[in-house]
C-alpha cells in the first residue's frame, strides 16, 4: 500500500487527523467489512462458502467497495429502493439455493454451484464519501470479472422472471420512448441512472410516476421490478403486475406523449469509440425491444425456429396460424394412432423419435396455436425473428410441408372416399378453368374397396359435363349439367374375350414392347380388373356387390348423379407401364379404328384416388403443382374432413425415410437442433445466443464430423441413458426403426463442447478435435460439466454424457476446464 502521510485516531477527541496528503491516499478496501441490509440475508444464505468469502473479504468484495466510492456521492439515496430490490434478489437467489447434500454433488464445482450473486453487497456507502474516487485503481481484468458475474446474474434472473419480464418487455415494445438525448457517454449513463434510481424510489414509497423517458423502463427491465402500469399508447390500459414490493400503490404511467420517431421500444443512441482504435466516435443506437433480446430460452429458440422453417416452406407457410395448426394437428394424430398400435405412429413417436425434431417443432406448433393474448404476442414477434433473421439458419428444404405436397399425394389421407371425390372435384375444377378442357378430358380414379381382402378401382368424372339441352320461352338454350360415376355391379370381373383385338390394337399403335408384354400377362390372369388386398386370392361375395352397387346408386341419383357400370366399360389402367389409362368415356363410343384417348396422372395419391387428364392437355408438373395451392388444400383437409391416421402415419414415414438425411443441409439443421435441445432442456435456465439464428447451422464443423462418422452411430441402451443428455454411441447395430432423418446425432466429447459452445456464443464454431481433452466449460450463469468427473467410475459414462450446473467461475466470455499435458 502507499504510503499515508499521517493518519492517527484520537480517541480523547474523537476527532481524526488527516494529513494534507489526501491526493495521494490509497485505500484496501480488503480490510474494509459491512454488514448487508437484512433483506440481502436470502442472497447470502443461497451463496456457497467460497463465494460468500468473495463477497465478503475478497476481490469483487473490493470492487464493490471501489465502485461505491466512485458514484456514492453523485448518485441520490434509495433507502426505499434498496430495500425493495434486496427483497428481489433474496426472492431469485432462493429459487436457486443449493443445500448442502446437493451442492457436493456438483464435485470440484460445489463452490461454484447456485447463481452468482457476489457482487451484492452493502449499498450503503456514506462512511466512504471523503475518498478520493479520482484515485481508484480498477484494472480492466477485475471490471471484466465484474461484469461477467453482473451479467450472469441478470440471465439467472430472467430464467426465474421469465412469464414477469416477458410480459413487461411486450408492453415496453409499444412505446417509443429515448433513455435520453445526451451524447457524451459519461454524462447520459449518470443522468439515466440517477432519473431511474430518482423514479423507482418514488413508486416504492407509493408516489406514482410518469415515465418521461426510458431511463426507468431500462431499469425496471434490469431490477427485475414490476410495478402495476398505466399504458396510453397505443390504447388505454391499466396493467396490474401485482408485484408485493410496490404494496404501497405506486402506479407508472407510459405514454402520454406522442413521439415522432421511427424506433420502437425503449431506445438509446450513444457515441462509443469504435473497437478502442483511434478516430472520430461512432453512433450506436441500442433498443430494450423484446424482439431484439440477446438471450433466448430454449422454448423460444424453438419458435424461432418454426419461422426458420416456415420461411423455408414459402407459400406454402406464409399463414403462419394455419401452418403451425396444421403441424399441431398431424402429431396430435400419430400419437392418436400409436395408442391405436398403428405400427407407422409408433415408429415417429416412441423410442428416438420422441426427441426428434418433428415432436420438438410440433409440440412447439402447439404453444403456439394455444398461446392468446400477450404470450401469442411474443411468440409472433420470435416467429417473425426466425423468419427474419434465420433466412439461412435451417438452409432451404428441398420439398415445403415434409414433401408432402408433391402433386397432391395427400389426397389419400381423407379417410372418406366420397370426401376424396369431393376434394379431387374442387381441385378437377380449377386445373379444368386454368387449362380451358371439357369433362371427357379430366376424370378420377379411385379405389373401391369391395371388402377387407379386395378392392376395385372406380371412376367419376371430375367436372360436370352437359347432360341434356333446352330451349328458353326467348329462344335461348340452356344445358343440365350433373356429375357422373361408373361403378363395380357385382357383375363378371374377367374382361371380356371379345375385346381382346381392342387392346392388341392399343400395343400396336403404341409401339411399346413393355406395354405388349404387361397385356399379355394380364390375359393370363383372367384379365381380373379387381384386387387383391393382401396378395392372396380375393374372397368375393357377388351378392354383396350387387346390393351394394344398388345402394350407392340410389344414393348417387338423390345427390344429382348419373351412375354406369364400370363392367360396360372398356378401360385399360397400363399404368405401371408408363403409359397411363386408355378408355373410350361412356358418352362416346370406340371407333372401329384409331387408339382410344391416353389419361396421364395429373394430381392426387395415384394408388388410391387421383386425377387424370388426357395426355396431349398434360400441363408441366409446376403448373400442376402449386404449393400454395396444395398446401391450402392439405391445412383445409385437417381442418374440416375425418383423416385417415394409418395413411398419415405412413406417407409421412416414406417422406422421411426417402430423405437424404446425411447431404440434405435442411435435415442436417433439424437434426441439429433436436441433438442441441435434448442437452439444453435438462438445464432448465440455461439460455442461446440470439446470433445462432444468423448461420447456417449444417455448416457447423461438429455437424460435419458427425456426418462423417455416421455409419458409426449406433443404438442407445433405453430412453434412460438420454439421462446423459446428449447421445453417444454405444455397442450395437443402428438404430431399429425410426427413420434416420429423424434421429438425433450421436456426439463425442469434443463434440458435445463444440455444440455448446456455438449455441452459448451465437458464433463460435470450434473444431471438435481441439475439445476432446476439456473436462467443463463454463458461460454466463451455467457450468457444462462431462459427467465422468460426477459420477462414480464404477457407474461409467459415456463420453458425450455432459451435465449442467447454475453458477460460473468467475471469468468472462466462455472458459474451457482442461487438464494439464503433464500432471
Amino acid at each position: 500500500m502507499a504510503s499515508i502521510n499521517k493518519l492517527i485516531p484520537s480517541i480523547a477527541s474523537g476527532s481524526l487527523e488527516l494529513a494534507p496528503a489526501l491526493a495521494n491516499l490509497n485505500f484496501d478496501f480488503t480490510l474494509w467489512k459491512v454488514a448487508a441490509p437484512k433483506e440481502f440475508e436470502g442472497v447470502g444464505s443461497a451463496l456457497s462458502t467460497s463465494r460468500r468469502d468473495n463477497a465478503e473479504r475478497g476481490m469483487l468484495h473490493t470492487i464493490a467497495r471501489k465502485l461505491g466510492a466512485l458514484f456514492e456521492k453523485k448518485l441520490p439515496s434509495t433507502p426505499g429502493l434498496t430495500k425493495a430490490y434486496g427483497t428481489r434478489a433474496s426472492e431469485i437467489a432462493q429459487d436457486l439455493s443449493i443445500d448442502e447434500r446437493g451442492r457436493k454433488s456438483y464435485g470440484v464445482f460445489a463452490g461454484r454451484a447456485g447463481a452468482d450473486a457476489t457482487k451484492f453487497d452493502n449499498p450503503d456507502t456514506a462512511h466512504l464519501a471523503t475518498l478520493s474516487a479520482a484515485r481508484q485503481d480498477l484494472p480492466r481484468a477485475q471490471i471484466a470479472e465484474w461484469d461477467d458475474s453482473a451479467r450472469a446474474w441478470l440471465r439467472v434472473a430472467d430464467g426465474v422472471k421469465k412469464k414477469q419480464q416477458k410480459q413487461q418487455m411486450l408492453i415496453v415494445d409499444n412505446v417509443q420512448l429515448p433513455v435520453n438525448w445526451k451524447t457524451d457517454t459519461y454524462e447520459s449513463v449518470m443522468e439515466a441512472w440517477s432519473n431511474a434510481l430518482t423514479q423507482v424510489e418514488a413508486l416504492v414509497q407509493g408516489i406514482s410516476q410518469h415515465a418521461r423517458s426510458g431511463d426507468i423502463l431500462l431499469a425496471l427491465s434490469s431490477w427485475h421490478l414490476y410495478p402495476d402500469l398505466t399504458v396510453v399508447t397505443p390504447s388505454m390500459a391499466h396493467v396490474r403486475q401485482s408485484d408485493p414490493v410496490f404494496g404501497s400503490g405506486g402506479v407508472l404511467t407510459i405514454g402520454l406523449q406522442a413521439s415522432s420517431i421511427q424506433e420502437k421500444g425503449v431506445y438509446w443512441s450513444l457515441p462509443l469509440a469504435y473497437l478502442r482504435h483511434y478516430g472520430s466516435p461512432v453512433v450506436s443506437a441500442r433498443s430494450i425491444r423484446s424482439g431484439l433480446r440477446s438471450r433466448l430460452s430454449l422454448q423460444e429458440l424453438l419458435q424461432a425456429t418454426l419461422g426458420s422453417l416456415l420461411r423455408g416452406w414459402g407459400s406454402a407457410g406464409k399463414d403462419t396460424f394455419r401452418s403451425l395448426r396444421w403441424l399441431s394437428s398431424m402429431y396430435h394424430l400419430l400419437l392418436k394412432g400409436r395408442k391405436l398400435g398403428i405400427e407407422g405412429a409408433s415408429i415417429l413417436t416412441t423410442g428416438v423419435a420422441e426427441h426428434s425434431w418433428l415432436a420438438l417443432l410440433s409440440e412447439a406448433a402447439n404453444v403456439y396455436v394455444e398461446s392468446e393474448g400477450l404470450e401469442r404476442q411474443h411468440n409472433n414477434k420470435l416467429i417473425s425473428l426466425g423468419r427474419k433473421h434465420g433466412k439461412t439458419f435451417l438452409g432451404t428444404p428441398s420439398a415445403p410441408v415434409f414433401g408432402l405436397l408433391e402433386r397432391g399425394r395427400f389426397i389419400d389421407m381423407i379417410a372418406s372416399e366420397e370426401e376424396r371425390i369431393g376434394m379431387l372435384r374442387k381441385v378437377g375444377k380449377h386445373m379444368a378453368e386454368q387449362m380451358r378442357i371439357d369433362s371427357s378430358q379430366i376424370f378420377i380414379r379411385y379405389k373401391h374397396e369391395l371388402s377387407k381382402s379386395c378392392w376395385v378401382y372406380e371412376y367419376a368424372t371430375a367436372i360436370p359435363y352437359d347432360t341434356s339441352r333446352k330451349r328458353k320461352a326467348d329462344g335461348t338454350s340452356c344445358s343440365t349439367q350433373s356429375h357422373h360415376r361408373w361403378l363395380y355391379s357385382g357383375g363378371h370381373a374377367s374382361i371380356d374375350r371379345a375385346y381382346q383385338k381392342y387392346y392388341q390394337r392399343i400395343c400396336d399403335w403404341s409401339l411399346d414392347h413393355t406395354l405388349e408384354g404387361l397385356i399379355e400377362e394380364e390375359w393370363a390372369k383372367s384379365g381380373d380388373f379387381y384386387r387383391s388386398a393382401g396378395g392372396s386370392a380375393p374372397t368375393r361375395n357377388q351378392a354383396q356387390e350387387t346390393y351394394d352397387f344398388d345402394r350407392r346408386e340410389a344414393a348417387l341419383t338423390v345427390a344429382g348423379e348419373s351412375v354406369s357400370k364400370r363392367e360396360d366399360q372398356l378401360i385399360e389402367d397400363v399404368f405401371a407401364a408408363g403409359e397411363g389409362i386408355y378408355w373410350f368415356r361412356c358418352h362416346t363410343a370406340p371407333p372401329p379404328f384409331g387408339l382410344p384417348p391416353l389419361y396421364s396422372f395429373a394430381f392426387g395419391a395415384i394408388g388410391d384416388a387421383a386425377l387424370f387428364i388426357t395426355k396431349e392437355n398434360m400441363p408441366p408438373v409446376n403448373v400442376i403443382q402449386a404449393s400454395d395451392d396444395s398446401a391450402s388444400l392439405l391445412y383445409s383437409m385437417f381442418e374440416g374432413y375425418s383423416i385417415d391416421k394409418l395413411v398419415v402415419a405412413y406417407e409421412l414415414e416414406v417422406s422421411l425415410r426417402s430423405a437424404q438425411a446425411d447431404i440434405d443441409p435442411h435435415l442436417k439443421s433439424l437434426k441439429a437442433i433436436s441433438t442441441a435441445a435434448m442437452m439444453f432442456k435438462h438445464f432448465p435456465y440455461a439460455s442461446v445466443d440470439v446470433r445462432i439464428l444468423q448461420g447456417g447451422l449444417y455448416n457447423a464443423s461438429w455437424i460435419r464430423t458427425c456426418i462423417s462418422s455416421e455409419d458409426h452411430q449406433m443404438v442407445l441402451k433405453t430412453p434412460v441413458s438420454l439421462l446423459g443428455y446428449a447421445l453417444a454411441p454405444l455397442n450395437g447395430s443402428r438404430l431399429p426403426g425410426t427413420p434416420l432423418s429423424l434421429q438425433p446425432y450421436a456426439l463425442s466429447k469434443g463434440q458435445a463442447f463444440a455444440c455448446l459452445a456455438m449455441f452459448e456464443s451465437g458464433q463460435h464454431d470450434i473444431d471438435p478435435h481441439l475439445l476432446n481433452d476439456v473436462m467443463a466449460m463454463s458461460s454466463g450463469d451455467s457450468i457444462y460439466v462431462s459427467a465422468a468427473l460426477l459420477t462414480d467410475p464404477y457407474d461409467g459414462s459415456h463420453p458425450g454424457d455432459i451435465r449442467g450446473v447454475t453458477g460460473n467461475i468467475g471469468r468472462p466470455g466462455i472458459t474451457f476446464l482442461v487438464p494439464p499435458k503433464t500432471p
